[in-house]
């Protein structure tokens, strides 16, 4: 049995790529997004569309934009990728930060890879 092991240098590339502008390449188009409420298949416009209110909820409960602080990967065969990743949100108020986690299934093609599942473990709480 194959365990993850930290994900290489590309794959933390990606991760942070993820979060600038111009990442909507970076998802399949749909993708699947599952969180505690269950899985659904979303449109790249869809989900984008909603990362400007996600932005506002962090701000209104004190925290500022995430930032990648670990990532594993488990390499499924020559074309899946899945990546267990942890985040950090600062607290704007001089509380501790919010720990937050996801993971990604990557499709790789040999060229590029693309994000084809997205489940979202740990958010800030009440969000």
């Amino acid at each position: 049995m194959t365990t993850p092991t930290d994900a290489a240098p590309d794959v933390h590339a990606f991760l942070t790529a993820l979060t600038g502008a111009g990442s909507a390449d970076l998802f399949a188009d749909p993708f699947l997004f599952a969180d505690a409420s269950g899985a659904r298949p979303v449109s790249r416009a869809d989900f984008f569309a909603t990362l400007p209110r996600r932005a506002q909820l962090f701000a209104a409960a004190g925290y500022g934009p995430a930032r990648l602080t670990s990532a594993d990967q488990l390499r499924l065969d020559e074309h899946y990728l899945l990546v267990r990743t942890g985040w950090s949100a600062p607290s704007r108020t001089g509380g501790d930060p919010a720990e937050l986690s996801s993971s990604y299934l990557l499709h790789e093609d040999g060229t590029s890879m693309r994000v084809v599942a997205y489940l979202n473990h740990k958010t800030v709480p009440g969000l």
